[in-house]
């Protein structure tokens, strides 16, 4: 199964491919899963809740690659859009909260249908709550979440951002499930990765300060090396 998978290789990064080079996509997707990366984040916005228009299923399915597709729909009624991009192949999808209809029947969705890249693997699927949006909103769905990804900049956050909140929020996720998978995301770079590793969550997303035009690669390797170093976590009680 994917997510035992996933987690007998945590903590780990994400790295979202849409800040490098697109003319040479490829060798950067090689050049990052050469220095250890092996989840490749990919942000849907369609202009609409977020300014930005990215990329949609069917760039997700011509990414040729070994490493897992985390695809992050922040998109209004992503309900509408999930079966387009498992069948692109995500191993991992989250959608936000707050702009999904009926978030039970979108997850349940999710549960009925099969990985493009391997049926056996298994899709794990998880919500995404803006900084501003309270972890009490996971309670109905808890039970079948995978994956909780905490954002510390929203659409309505401007150039603010939340990233004093993580502990917090991180805490209120794991006590509501012992086993469930934290991921967190925003504004997260060289600086301050050690302070974020240090909240143990299981997978901090990233992606300019891996492709700053300079050195992926050691900038990956710097940002793993930072999380590795963590002290042991007490993944309940932060």
């Amino acid at each position: 199964m994917l997510l035992n998978d996933l987690k007998n290789n945590l903590p780990t990064l994400s790295v979202g491919i849409l800040t490098a080079n697109m003319m040479d996509l490829a060798g950067q997707i090689r050049l990052i899963q050469d220095a250890g990366i092996n989840l490749l984040h990919l942000d849907v916005m369609a202009g609409c809740i977020w300014p930005k228009i990215t990329v949609g299923s069917s760039f997700v399915e011509g990414l040729k690659t070994s490493m897992l597709k985390d695809v992050h729909l922040l998109i209004d009624k992503p309900e509408r859009q999930i079966e387009n991009f498992i069948k692109a192949g995500a191993d991992i999808l989250t959608f936000s909260a707050e702009y999904c209809s009926d978030i039970g029947q979108a997850l349940h969705g999710i549960d009925r249908m099969q990985n493009a890249n391997d049926p056996d693997r298994g899709i794990i699927k998880g919500l995404s709550l803006n900084p501003l949006t309270q972890v009490d909103t996971l309670i109905p769905f808890i039970d079948n979440l995978d994956v909780v990804l905490l954002l510390a900049v929203g659409p309505d956050t401007a150039s603010k951002n939340f990233l004093s909140a993580f502990p917090e929020r991180i805490s209120q996720v794991r006590k509501m499930k012992k086993n469930i998978l934290v991921f967190v995301d925003g504004a997260i770079k060289k600086d301050n990765i050690a302070e974020v590793a240090a909240l143990c969550p299981d997978v901090i997303v990233t992606g300019s300060a891996i492709f700053d035009g300079k050195d992926p690669v050691g900038n990956a390797k710097f940002m793993l090396n930072a999380i590795h170093k963590r002290k042991k976590c007490q993944r309940i009680n932060l």
